[in-house]
Formats: structure tokens, sequence, C-alpha cells
């Protein structure tokens, strides 16, 4: 019997080793595929990881520049409000310095009005007419009886 057993169990054994070769030639093509698949995976996240680097340093540039925009932006508008700020002095000043001006006028009018007055009344009276200016001729006038002036002749 175990004669006949055993040309059997020869061809059992033979089948389990086919069997077993084929096995381990198709986990031998599944470990390929899977070292692939690892490879590849590996790549992708290679991939991923130099895509989301050069994301973060583009949001990052992306914030910087916004920031220097902004301040540059703060700098422009703290410039212009200076400037202002410098103009409006200046026209202050323009306007103190006109107003004093007009005060000042007001006051020399007002002084030479009233020299002007003084002046007036003091120097139209005949005796300081003639104390001042008896010897000048031509601002002299002779008050005098004179004979009536010849009337008017008619040229018609």
């Amino acid at each position: 019997m175990t004669e006949d057993l055993t040309p059997d169990v020869h061809g059992i054994l033979e089948d389990h080793g086919e069997r077993i070769g084929s096995l381990e030639r198709w986990r031998d093509g599944v470990d390929g595929k899977l070292d692939g698949i690892r490879h590849e995976l590996g790549v992708v996240r290679a991939e991923g990881q130099a895509r989301s680097a050069a994301s973060a340093a583009a949001m990052e540039r992306q914030s910087r520049d916004i920031q220097d925009l902004t301040r540059q932006l703060a700098e422009h508008t703290g410039a212009q409000k200076e400037r202002n700020r410098l103009e409006q002095a200046k026209l202050m000043k323009a306007r103190i310095a006109e107003s004093r001006w007009k005060k000042r006028a007001a006051v020399l009018g007002i002084v030479f009005t009233l020299l002007a007055t003084v002046g007036g009344t003091l120097l139209s009276s005949q005796t300081w007419d003639d104390f001042f200016f008896a010897n000048v001729p031509f601002l002299h006038r002779h008050h005098g009886i004179t004979a009536a002036p010849p009337p008017a002749q008619d040229i018609g």
C-alpha cells in the first residue's frame, strides 16, 4: 500500500510544488508591483512636499509683498498727511502775516490821516503860511482888490 500511495503522493507533491512555485512567482510579481507602487508613492509624496514647500514659499513671498505694500502705502499716506499739515501751517503763517500787515496798514493810515488833518488845519492858517512860505513867491497869493476881469468875448 505504501507503493500505491507513493506515486500518488509524488503526483500530489509535484502538484503542490507547482502550485507553490506559481504562488511564489505570483508573490514575486506582486512584490515587484508593490515595490513599484511604493516607489511611485514616494515620488508622489516628494512631489507633494515640493509643491507644498513651493506653495508655502509663494505664500510667504506674497505675505511679504503685501506687508511691504501696506508699509509703503502707510508711509505714503503719512507723508501726504505730513505734507498737508506743513501746507496748512504755511497757509496759517501767511494768513497771520497778512493780518499783521493789514493791522499795520490800518494803524499807519489812521496816523497819517490824523497827521494830515492836523497839518492841514495848522498849515491852512495865514500865520503858518506866511511863516513857512513867505519867501516863496509862486506859493504866495497876493490878496488885493483888483479890477474886475474883462468880459469874455464872443467869437462867432
